[in-house]
């Protein structure tokens, strides 16, 4: 039980919080270390691994009475036993699945009783077997689950985007993001994974991507309350296209619309298309009342960041494209051919830029695509906003009485969207940058610290996941454990 524990205790913990969570950031772990030590029955749920002992120990604990601090890891430790439990129960299924192996029938069957066992639908149980069989062929994942080292949605993340490779090449994708996931939200994985799919084969992932485009389609599906769903299966390039065209049109908006950005997004849309029935020029933007209302506005802007040998076809490493994420770099050369280029020297370690535009208390262009182009999203842990639909905030407070150019620069800007912005103003958080590292730490009100790692220019990937950095240069990462393990910080 928590409460009966020993200094010694308290201190194991605190480390193994520290090693787990801080990653390779020295200030960041020194943070974690005084944190855990000020909350130490917090770290201790944090460092605990799944099974029996945690049950009891969540099953003990006294939630009326707990700080925050130590029900937030609890909601983190309720997480890594539903891990544990969904690994359990796929163990189960896959031996049912080899039992009723050689018939198609006792297989059918099989779905049958479970979802009869389960009192859920045909479909829900075939979810669980899939997964079951998948993880079967992954005991990597499996034993990740089982350890509550990833969730069950980022389990599900990696089996579904490494599905189309090999066993063995993606058994090397899971080796090369396993130590890192329990830090990255599932999207965050979703996108390294794909990444790692479109590197690990270019000439295959090509081929699928070829297969795949000419199945693009736009369907309709009725829903409730005579409303409908109109869904649109396209190459990521013209996802982003279609998406930046409704963003730029939704944008014109008068100060007291009424209605949200999705709704103008949709407004947009059919505008567009009527538009075209009309016969008429999209040169306008919805407005409130229905009506068409004609105003010039700014061309649509795509960003595409693509390393010098990719884009001249001696390297096939992906591609990031600004708002959807890695994608072929045939994609990137087609755009090129039709687009205004800005050329960039990167380091390959924290993706900073080499080159230090002008600057004063608004960054101009030049900085501001500098650091749009490191940060590619919002550097809180976790956020996948667009960095170019961020703002660009002064880490360190603008101070008018001291000379712009110091300040104004990217060591001392960051990416942060609209949200995160005012977390970090009047939500108290605070975040810093080590310059050495990339990595951006972000201390909570109570002291504890969350990670964001750097987004590594394209065609630097290959050097490998940050874990595996880490381990090159002797850190600990969250795959190595003295003392108790850690799992999933409570996002």
């Amino acid at each position: 039980m928590l409460v009966e524990r020993t200094a010694e205790d308290d201190v194991a913990a605190a480390l193994a919080f520290a090693r787990s969570h801080a990653g390779r950031s020295i200030p960041a772990q020194e943070i974690a270390v005084r944190w855990a030590l000020n909350h130490p029955v917090a770290a201790r749920l944090a460092a605990a691994r799944p099974g029996p002992a945690l049950v009891d120990a969540l099953d003990h604990l006294a939630v009326a009475d707990a700080p925050s601090e130590d029900l937030l890891e609890a909601v983190g430790a309720w997480d890594r036993l539903a891990a544990w439990v969904a690994a359990g129960q796929a163990r189960v299924l896959q031996e049912l699945h080899r039992r009723s192996a050689g018939s198609t029938w006792a297989q059918k069957g099989l779905l049958d009783e479970v979802a009869g066992t389960l009192g859920a639908s045909g479909r829900a149980a075939r979810v669980l077997m899939d997964r079951a069989i998948a993880l079967g062929e992954a005991p990597e994942v499996h034993d990740a689950l089982r350890e509550g080292l990833v969730s069950v949605r980022k389990a599900d993340v990696l089996l579904r985007d490494t599905g189309t490779l090999t066993g063995e090449q993606a058994r090397e994708v899971h080796d090369r993001l396993l130590p890192d996931a329990p830090l990255m939200t599932a999207p965050q994985l979703s996108a390294a994974a794909r990444r790692a799919v479109l590197e690990i084969d270019p000439e295959a992932a090509q081929a699928r991507h070829e297969q795949a485009r000419r199945d693009r389609c736009v369907v309709m599906e009725p829903s409730g309350d005579c409303m409908a769903t109109i869904s649109a299966f396209l190459p990521a390039v013209d996802a982003v296209r279609v998406m930046r065209g409704l963003d730029t049109i939704a944008a014109i908006a008068d100060p007291d619309d009424p209605r949200g950005i999705d709704a103008r997004r949709a407004d947009a849309l059919v505008d567009v298309l009527a538009d075209v029935l009309e016969g008429g020029r999209v040169l306008r933007g919805p407005a409130p009342d229905g009506r068409s209302r004609r105003r010039r506005q700014r061309a649509v802007k795509l960003s595409i960041t693509v390393s010098a040998d990719a884009l001249a076809g001696a390297s096939n490493s992906p591609a990031e494209l600004d708002g959807y994420g890695p994608v072929l770099p045939d994609a990137a050369r087609q755009l090129a051919r039709e687009a205004a280029w800005h050329f960039q020297r990167t380091d390959p370690v924290t993706g900073e830029a080499l080159e230090q535009p002008g600057s004063r208390y608004r960054p101009p262009d030049a900085l501001r695509a500098a650091v749009v182009a490191r940060d590619v999203t919002c550097t809180f842990p976790g956020c996948r906003v667009a960095a170019s639909t961020c703002d660009l905030d002064h880490t360190i407070p603008f101070d008018g009485s001291r000379d712009a150019a110091e300040q104004t620069c990217r060591s001392n800007l960051a990416a942060l969207c609209r949200h995160h912005h005012n977390l970090k103003t009047h939500g108290g958080w605070a975040p810093r940058r080590d310059a050495a590292t990339g990595i951006t730490v972000w201390t909570s009100r109570a002291g504890k610290p969350y990670s964001r790692a750097p987004v590594l220019p394209p065609g630097d990937h290959a050097q490998g996941p940050p874990a595996a950095r880490r381990r090159a240069g002797g850190a600990h990462d969250a795959g190595e454990r003295d003392g108790p393990p850690a799992g999933d910080p409570p996002f």
